[in-house]
């Protein structure tokens, strides 16, 4: 029994060692355990993974999460606002729990506890993770169409929210904005090839985020603001400054326009892919008009019957 202990002890100390230079801190690279809330988009699958026990997995490897022992069993323990596999309750060989499909939900707390056949020993002291299940990121212009101006107009300042209820710390997004530019005739129609057609007019990518201190406010809805154009009439012709809100340049090409955000990319792991949401009101349309220029007056000349 001494000799049972004095190796156990050991084997712990090591695993701490391991733990604290940052080997034994992820399962499958990503999954890592830290002290905080996990935020999944809502509708999208997701999993928890807990490390087994080092004394009963010694050579369970965390990169590809294999090498367990095959008596190790996990019980993990949810609410029915989930719905996962293995089911709650019943203790598997499983070191993780998946849940699909989760509905706008939370906090939920759940709960995993080892135990093993061998001896019939279950950990008394569950581990837990709180999860909250958030709505689909949305993003829209709140700046209304202007009235049409004429002659040169300043730069305009136009506003945008995100709707995502999840902390500032944890908010970023993923879009860009197109800028076009035309010349259009008395009935709206477009003169010629577009003068401007910028997709990057603006851009955050899935690798550098709208974040904060640019992402404004202390929570949902954030705010952001861009700058357009200097809005001159080109060409001494009613000219339409369009922004519109398209996907970020990395987003996947099939992918329709719409945000990312970090939470909803984090949330698509398990799919492997990268879902866009579609923008509320993606669009802000700005028109200038040159000034008429009167032309000469004509009359009956007074030589007419002279």
């Amino acid at each position: 029994m001494k000799r049972v202990l004095k190796n156990r002890t050991i084997l712990a100390i090591a695993v701490m060692l391991l733990m604290a230079n940052g080997i034994y801190a992820q399962i499958l690279t990503n999954y890592q355990n830290l002290a905080e809330t996990s935020y999944q988009t809502a509708g999208l699958t997701f999993r928890l993974y807990v490390a087994p026990d080092p004394v009963y997995s010694p050579t369970y490897a965390p990169a590809t999460n294999t090498n367990i022992n095959a008596n190790a069993r996990w019980t993990w323990t949810y609410p029915a606002g989930l719905t996962g596999a293995p089911v709650s309750g019943v203790a598997q060989l499983l070191n993780y729990v998946e849940f699909t499909n989760p509905a706008v939900g939370g906090p939920y707390t759940v709960d995993a506890a080892e135990s093993n056949t061998l001896g019939g020993c279950t950990d008394p002291t569950p581990t837990s993770q709180v999860v909250q299940i958030i709505a689909a990121p949305a993003a829209t212009i709140t700046t209304a169409d202007p009235a049409q101006a004429c002659g040169n107009q300043l730069a305009m300042t136009v506003n945008m929210t995100f709707t995502e209820a999840v902390p500032v710390a944890w908010a970023g997004y993923a879009f860009a904005i197109n800028e076009l530019v035309e010349n259009i005739d008395p009935s709206d129609v477009v003169i010629g090839a577009a003068l401007v057609n910028n997709n990057s007019f603006k851009d955050f990518p899935t690798t550098a985020k709208l974040k904060s201190p640019t992402l404004t406010g202390a929570g949902s809805p954030y705010g952001y603001s861009f700058t357009t154009s200097a809005l001159n009439v080109q060409n001494n012709l009613r000219t339409r400054y369009t922004y519109t809100l398209i996907k970020a340049s990395d987003a996947p090409g099939a992918a329709a326009n719409g945000i990312i955000s970090a939470i909803s990319q984090k949330s698509n792991y398990i799919a492997g892919v990268i879902s866009t949401y579609p923008f509320t009101d993606n669009q802000i349309v700005i028109i200038v008009n040159p000034a008429p220029v009167t032309g000469p007056i004509y009359h009956i000349p007074n030589n007419f019957a002279y």
